[in-house]
C-alpha cells in the first residue's frame, strides 16, 4: 500500500474491527415500555392510573408477525445493553464499510481474508 491516504483509512478500519469485537452480545430489537389496564371494575387502572411500567423486547422480521417478549426489570438493563451494542455494531459496520469503498475507489483495498 504507497497512498498514504490509504494507509490511514487501513489503521482506521483495523481499530473499527477491534471496536466491534469488543462490543458484547448484540440483540437486533427494540425494547419498549408499557403501561396498561386490568379493567376490573373498583381497580386504580380505570380511574387512569395504569399499571406498569412492564418491558417488551419487539423484533420485526421481513414477512413475518413482529415478536414480543417480556422482559423482566430485573433484565432490563441488560436488555438495553444488548439493543444498545446492536445500534453501535451497525454504526460501526457503516463506517468500515464506508472506508472499503473508499479503499476501492483508491485502488488499494488491502484485503485481510
Amino acid at each position: 500500500m504507497k497512498n498514504p491516504r490509504a494507509q490511514r483509512l487501513a489503521v482506521r478500519r483495523r481499530a473499527l474491527v477491534e471496536e466491534l469485537a469488543g462490543l458484547g452480545p448484540v440483540l437486533r430489537a427494540s425494547l419498549i415500555e408499557r403501561f396498561t389496564q386490568c379493567g376490573k371494575g373498583g381497580c386504580k387502572c380505570m380511574r387512569g392510573e395504569k399499571h406498569g411500567p412492564s418491558y417488551y423486547l419487539t423484533v420485526s422480521y421481513a414477512k413475518r408477525k413482529t415478536q414480543q417478549v417480556y422482559v423482566s426489570k430485573d433484565l432490563k438493563p441488560v436488555a438495553e445493553t444488548w439493543v444498545r451494542n446492536y445500534h453501535q455494531a451497525m454504526t460501526v459496520l457503516e463506517q468500515i464499510s464506508s472506508i472499503n469503498l473508499e479503499l476501492i475507489r483508491l485502488k488499494e483495498p488491502e484485503t485481510e481474508r
